[in-house]
C-alpha cells in the first residue's frame, strides 16, 4: 500500500502511547481501515505477537480493502 499515512486517532485505546514513533502513520491507517482491531475494545498491544489466525485476519482485510 506504499507508505500510507492517516491522522486517525488511536485515543480510545489505552496503550497507543506505546506505538513507535515510526508505525504511528501506519498504525493510525490500519485501524482506520478495519484492517487492524486491537486485542479488545480498549487495548491495542502495539509490542505483542500476532497469532497465525490473527495474521491471516489482517492479510483478509487488507486484500479486502485494496480491492
Amino acid at each position: 500500500a506504499g507508505e500510507p499515512g492517516s491522522t486517525f486517532s488511536l485515543a480510545a485505546y489505552t496503550d497507543a502511547g506505546r506505538v513507535s514513533d515510526w508505525a504511528q502513520g501506519a498504525m493510525r491507517w490500519a485501524v482506520e481501515k478495519g484492517i487492524i482491531t486491537g486485542v479488545t475494545e480498549t487495548e491495542i498491544d502495539p509490542h505483542g505477537t500476532a497469532t497465525r489466525a490473527q495474521a491471516a485476519a489482517m492479510l483478509m482485510r487488507f486484500m479486502e480493502d485494496i480491492k
